[in-house]
């Protein structure tokens, strides 16, 4: 899946793998910015749930 729109240059993520710091930022800038779990997801290639953990655990 190639996104030319997408913010960030992560490219998809193997199942299990965990969050680098640099997408925990841009998860928090992107929410700050007003945008939802789901299209947050989009950008880093998650699920919508892992950033609903991350937004939860506040790191």
């Amino acid at each position: 899946m190639d996104n030319n729109n997408s913010i960030t240059k992560t490219e998809e993520r193997k199942r299990g793998q965990h969050l680098g710091a640099e997408e925990r930022g841009i998860i928090q800038g992107l929410k700050r910015l007003g945008y939802s779990n789901r299209a947050i997801a989009r950008e880093i290639h998650c699920s919508p749930s892992t950033v609903g953990y991350e937004l939860q655990r506040g790191t």
